[in-house]
């Protein structure tokens, strides 16, 4: 394969009068309109690269303390949606963008960390051109649950794509080995299927030694007793890549030194750069320090609730609940106090519920079903009756139909993606869901309420981590769709003074 397509993938970006190539290659793949122009010097007779890129001074278009898009290089803007980094963004875009510092990141939910990712690969791009790399590369992103790949594939696929920068998913649900993802530059996958690909790294080293850019998106699952070990070993055999890559690149210069071989254009270290975003993890500095090297160390960064977007009205109920007596019987009692702080909270926006288990989901949304007096609009029921066809269980249809929706990982993966949109769209005014939902997915909930703070794990109930409640929390209000948005938290009453204590994380 060569080694000069970057190059001429930038020459056709920079000759081509408009801002979206249609039909565009990989850059790991031959394009027949691959052109490179170029100029001879008339004093020394040394050829010119017309197309060498200026990037803008650093600071370019600057409103206050709001760094603006305009510092980019043009062909790049398209990425981002606003014409203005928010506060967290132009803190932390002088690192982002201008060095290859690996990056820790704790924000509040709404405060963009998505497009912090965004920002790393396009400084890799940039650089990429201005050194006039020629080498393959690779980005991985990583998230801990299938819907967040999902998420951010349709986010990005149309947007790198342009750019030549095919995406994959790779997921529990893809068949797909490690060879085949030799086309692909962003690979989006799971800590446990990244697991599996990369066992046996030493058999595919041409594929994971060019990996430049990881991306850890919920980085605080560390903390899980069961995903937190791989997402360890997983990152920690990264490390062991890196290193590897390093001695075989130090053994490949000494070589060329004891053979007396110059290299015109000489080949930078191998490195990867790791960002990773959170908006619940207590010690950014210990994960920081994990992702450094000696030589480099990562930079953290860490932003309080005043810098969250939406404004949050957090409340607690306590109830009754005797001692000794069934966390099932009480889970069931919760659900015929929903109604009423529905109506209490919800002002017409939508509401999501989040339940311990998918018994209780099914539970919670039949007993709120036959209690919910929404009316419907004659459109609007033809919407719920189109979103009920395509669901094949009866029971879930009718729910549908009286404005209920259910979400867990028992349905369809086709079902799951329908529920979502419905609920994005507002056709669907109340999503009663287990925990799968708190992990990032862009849902616009205007209130959002936990529904009991214990779950049935290891053969026991035990009490939500303050992280899991951090994230249920953190759904309520989304930027892009609210200004504002209430958070209800229901649990025992000998419960309530602890949540209410914790509280002052959020």
């Amino acid at each position: 394969m060569k080694r000069n397509q970057l190059s001429n993938f930038t020459n056709v970006i920079d000759d081509d009068d408009d801002d979206e190539i249609t039909d565009s290659q990989p850059l790991s793949l031959p394009s027949s309109n691959n052109v490179e122009v170029t100029s001879i010097d008339s004093q020394d007779g040394t050829a010119i690269n017309l197309n060498s890129p200026k990037r803008p001074k650093r600071g370019t278009g600057q409103k206050g303390h709001l760094r603006s898009i305009e510092e980019i290089d043009e062909k790049y803007r398209e990425v981002f949606k606003y014409p203005y980094f928010n506060f967290v963004q132009s803190r932390i875009i002088d690192d982002a963008l201008y060095t290859d510092k690996s990056l820790m990141i704790c924000a509040p939910t709404g405060s963009g960390k998505t497009l912090l990712f965004e920002m790393a690969i396009v400084q890799l791009l940039m650089e990429i051109e201005e050194k006039k790399i020629n080498q393959d590369f690779k980005i991985i992103y990583m998230a801990p649950v299938k819907s967040l790949c999902t998420e951010r594939l349709t986010e990005w696929y149309p947007k790198f794509t342009k750019l030549g920068l095919l995406c994959i998913e790779v997921t529990g649900d893809t068949d797909v080995d490690f060879p085949q993802l030799k086309p692909y530059r962003i690979i989006i996958t799971t800590p446990e299927k990244w697991d599996m690909l990369t066992r046996r790294w030493k058999d595919h080293t041409n594929l994971v030694e060019v990996i430049k850019l990881f991306l850890i998106d919920e980085v605080h699952i560390l903390n899980d007793e069961v995903r937190g070990p791989v997402l360890e070993a997983v990152v920690s055999r990264m490390k062991t890549i890196e290193s590897s890559a390093k001695a075989a690149h130090r053994i490949e210069k000494l070589q060329k030194q004891y053979n007396n071989i110059v290299d015109t254009v000489e080949s930078p270290a191998p490195k990867i750069r790791f960002i990773a975003v959170s908006a619940t993890v207590s010690n950014p500095e210990d994960v920081a320090t994990w992702l450094g090297t000696p030589e480099q160390p990562a930079v953290f960064y860490k932003f309080g609730d005043e810098c969250r977007p939406v404004k949050l009205n957090l409340v607690v109920e306590g109830y009754p609940c005797a001692e000794g007596s069934s966390i099932f019987k009480f889970d069931i009692i919760l659900n015929y106090k929903l109604w009423p702080i529905i109506q209490k909270f919800h002002n017409g926006k939508p509401t999501l519920i989040f339940c311990n288990t998918r018994k209780s989901v099914a539970l919670t949304a039949e007993t709120l079903s036959r209690e919910i007096t929404v009316g419907f609009t004659n459109e609007q029921r033809a919407r719920l009756a189109a979103l009920a066809s395509t669901i094949k269980t009866k029971k879930i249809q009718s729910l549908i139909l009286s404005g209920v929706g259910c979400h867990h990982a028992g349905l369809l993966y086709e079902e799951r993606v329908n529920i979502e949109n419905a609920f994005r769209n507002k056709d669907l005014p109340i999503l009663i869901t287990t925990t799968t939902l708190a992990m990032g997915v862009n849902l616009p909930a205007h209130l959002v309420i936990i529904k009991n703070t214990q779950q049935y794990m290891n053969g026991a109930y035990q009490e939500y981590s303050i992280s899991t409640i951090l994230q249920m929390v953190g759904r309520a209000g989304r930027p892009q769709f609210d200004t504002e948005a209430t958070a209800v938290i229901m649990t025992r009453m000998a419960d309530k003074i602890i949540c209410g204590a914790s509280s002052h994380f959020i």
